[in-house]
């Protein structure tokens, strides 16, 4: 299958508009043979690598908005950012055509992971020609840092589409009219292969990175090894397209990366213009106090667990074109505060206001609005969570669980569930069997312990990022019936190669999610089906 249109820009760039974000500092330096042969300006290649990717990881519109909304994580009734059709009920299949005016939903991740993969491959091939950027150290750091963002890159090619290609350093970017795509899995080795790369190149040199570029926070060798590992165990977690496959995971993999991974979240501190979160600023944006979240709200799939009114279960058994929004009673204090039903939690708070129209479907209304990481002006100053212990803990006891572990899953559950939650701790038989149980069931029984890990995986997760929870839908088995569980290639690119345009999702299509099977376990628990 021909693939990938090579362009040029300050590399040779995979993709038309690849090289759109690419900065070389002398611009009279406009070729790659030519501006690698400046050390600073290839070091620029690597250092604004991060900044580059960092909207398509998660932290923007496209395609978070898409991807959490899919994933019943955030509701809305707008339009914007392809959520709109993406998440209506019932499914619908993607239109993957040039000039659907959403079409960046697919389109901004592909073009401009291969920017960022182009720039720092640039970089890589000049240090490999023995290009020496002021002194050994500050060259193997510029290769380890090259390397993992060559990784990170990949990896989240990986996650978001059906297949993509895999360009290195050691490509022949003459050969790339005639080679083929990879699928996914291909994708995801290729990532951990070039993160492992990253860390055997930071293991000859003992650098340090500085707060005010690279990745935004200041890292030692030994931090920027532990990230690594950390972004390694999410692509074998989360490349998973279904339940048969997350089972199938090396789960000891997992937990040894996450072994080596981080021990304090890795938080870049934005900069206004430079490096923000608007994934953060949309999810609890306040135009008006008086709708707080006014663009998108908490979903009841993600909150309704915690229910203990029976308003969740009421509203499961309504025809999904009348359900409406409803007020909980929780014990959760990232939920409901100790005042009553209607006093903020830790995370979330009430708001009785339907911000969207009727029309679009009431299923969408939420009373429930986010501020956990701050409203105003926070998307943009300050540190900004993108990998959290948390994570990484709710990664390991899922699987301690799946290993037949779950006694040692326990407290790493128990850690945010307690602290933050202030809920009582579960044990192997799950929640405690009590009035106000959080997780329940949907049919309004008490939880599991794996019910009460992906409840404590969402309510954690939601805000960090807008797509970890599509991630962890797909392999749960929990996204709604006919949803994509990936993305195509985009139909821009198909147009401009001349391949035939394909797509993912609706009734009987290909890439669609089957109905959803939320509460079956992986092993054998209590309480489980």
């Amino acid at each position: 299958m021909r693939t990938l249109l090579v362009t040029g820009c300050a590399g040779a760039a995979l993709l038309l508009g690849a090289c759109q974000e690419l900065t070389v500092e002398n611009p009279n330096l406009p070729d790659r043979e030519r501006a690698t042969q400046q050390p600073i300006s290839t070091e620029s290649f690597v250092a604004s690598a991060f900044r580059t990717a960092w909207p398509e990881i998660g932290h923007d519109d496209y395609p978070s908005w898409a991807f959490s909304t899919i994933a019943q994580e955030i509701t809305s009734g707008f339009a914007d950012f392809g959520q709109l059709e993406l998440s209506a009920l019932p499914r619908s299949a993607w239109n993957n055509s040039p000039v659907n005016n959403r079409n960046e939903v697919n389109e901004d991740p592909w073009y401009t992971l291969y920017g960022t993969i182009s720039a720092v491959n640039d970089a890589i091939i000049a240090i490999d020609d023995g290009l020496v950027i002021v002194d050994d150290v500050r060259t193997a750091r510029a290769k380890a840092v090259g390397k993992l963002m060559q990784g990170v890159s990949h990896g989240y090619l990986g996650l978001y589409f059906d297949k993509a290609i895999i360009v290195d350093e050691n490509t022949d970017l003459g050969s790339l009219a005639n080679a083929e795509f990879n699928p996914y899995p291909e994708m995801i080795d290729a990532a951990i292969d070039q993160i492992d790369a990253a860390i055997t190149v930071a293991g000859t040199q003992n650098f340090s990175l500085p707060a005010e570029t690279f990745f935004y926070t200041a890292m030692s060798r030994d931090e920027f090894v532990r990230l690594a590992n950390s972004y390694a165990a999410r692509f074998l977690a989360y490349a998973p397209r279904s339940r048969t496959e997350r089972a199938a995971v090396d789960w000891n993999e997992v937990i040894r990366r996450v072994d080596a991974g981080i021990t304090q979240d890795f938080a870049p501190i934005a900069q206004p213009d430079i490096l923000f979160d608007d994934w953060k600023r949309l999810v609890a944006r306040v135009r008006n106090v008086a709708r707080p979240s006014d663009f998108g709200r908490p979903s009841y799939w993600l909150l309704g667990p915690a229910d203990s009114s029976g308003g969740f279960q009421n509203w499961l058994n309504t025809p999904v074109d009348n359900r409406r929004a409803f007020q909980m009673i929780t014990k959760d204090r990232r939920i409901q505060g100790a005042s009553g039903p209607s006093s903020a939690g830790k995370y979330v708070g009430y708001n009785r206001n339907d911000i969207f129209r009727s029309d679009r479907g009431t299923y969408r209304y939420s009373w429930y609005f986010f501020g956990r990481f701050g409203t105003g002006v926070s998307w943009q100053t300050g540190p900004q969570p993108a990998i959290t212990t948390t994570e990484m803990d709710l990664l390991k006891a899922e699987a301690l669980i799946r290993l037949n572990r779950a006694a040692e899953a326990v407290p790493l559950i128990n850690r945010s569930r307690v602290a933050n939650g202030e809920l009582p701790p579960v044990t192997i038989d799950g929640p405690p069997n009590e009035a106000g149980c959080v997780p329940r069931k949907l049919n309004g029984q008490c939880g599991s312990l794996w019910d009460a890990l992906r409840y404590e995986k969402g309510i954690e997760m939601v805000g960090v990022n807008g797509v970890t929870a599509f991630f962890d839908a797909r392999g749960w088995q929990t996204l709604p019936e006919n949803s994509i569980v990936h993305l195509p290639i985009p139909g821009r690119e198909l147009a401009t190669l001349q391949l035939e345009n394909y797509t993912f999702g609706g009734p009987g299509g290909e890439g669609s999610a089957p109905a959803p099977d939320p509460e079956t376990c992986p092993v054998n628990l209590p309480r489980c089906s």
